[in-house]
């Protein structure tokens, strides 16, 4: 099985773009920094920060852009997955990044308030009436989704 959990601060705002064929794709970065005790000197010791790249799909994708900010405290969960691309020079990239299953705004030191989105109807009922276009029960889906809004972070 190829599932990771890590947990760290954005180092920047998640940058949200589509595939050619329409899919929403947001990518960033976390930093997950790290700090062990040192038995000698009974003293903590920080290392060096470990930084991940992360990419998430779809409706994920969508809301992470809309909730997440720099310096945002996360905890991500996913998959290792290969990112090889050859550059304009020919030279061949390889690096390993986070395919996103989930993505949580971490509260230890925060709080948030959720807002749940509305459920996307695939295909009504065959029986259904649509909605009025001016009815008060059709849910607006063109309305801007309120960001996680964390409070209190340190």
């Amino acid at each position: 099985m190829n599932k990771i959990t890590v947990h760290g601060n954005l180092t920047g705002k998640p940058e949200l773009r589509h595939s050619r064929s329409g899919v929403p794709v947001a990518t960033f970065t976390i930093a997950a920094n790290r700090r062990r005790l040192n038995r000698q000197t009974g003293n903590w010791v920080d290392l060096p920060a470990v930084f991940h790249r992360v990419v998430c799909f779809n409706a994920l994708a969508e809301n992470v852009a809309a909730s997440l900010d720099k310096g945002t405290p996360v905890a991500v969960t996913g998959e290792f997955a290969d990112d090889t691309y050859k550059r304009e020079d020919g030279t061949s990239i390889r690096r390993i990044q986070i395919e996103a299953a989930d993505i949580a705004a971490s509260l230890r030191y925060a709080t948030a308030t959720l807002v749940r989105n509305p459920r996307a109807t695939t295909t009504p009922p065959p029986d259904a009436e649509p909605p009025a276009a001016d009815s008060d029960t059709a849910p607006d889906r063109d309305a801007e989704r309120p960001p996680l809004e964390l409070v209190g972070s340190d």
